[in-house]
């Protein structure tokens, strides 16, 4: 090792206290997921807003516990790309599904390959 390498790393890191922050958020998407499931807002409907409690869940955990924050702006670019390309599958299957099957209960049926 040689006498420049630092042996300590002076870039900010996450405080305990922002931890219980993020897992109290986590925890209130949480029940919001469960509560929101109660409400019937159509097929699509309820599978939209539980993707996007799923994202918002998701880019905590990408953002806090996998030090997105905390690395080079490259990787927040490729992170955020890689969320609008995975939203846009998802956007696709979900229009290319209504237009095969439609938005009601009744049709679901013929759907699921069991």
């Amino acid at each position: 090792m040689s006498e420049n390498t630092p042996l300590t790393d002076d870039s900010p890191h996450t405080s305990i206290k922002e931890y219980y922050m993020v897992f109290g958020a986590l925890m209130f998407f949480t029940i919001l997921t469960v509560l929101m499931s109660l409400v019937n807002f159509g097929l699509v409907g309820n599978a939209a807003v539980a993707l996007l409690i799923a994202a918002i869940k998701a880019s905590l955990v990408i953002y806090f516990f996998m030090h997105v924050r905390e690395s080079p702006k490259i990787i927040g670019f490729i992170v955020v790309g890689s969320f609008a390309w995975l939203s846009l599958l998802f956007l696709f299957t979900i229009a290319d599904f209504q237009a095969q099957y439609g938005d009601g209960a009744t049709h679901i049926q013929g759907a699921m390959p069991w």
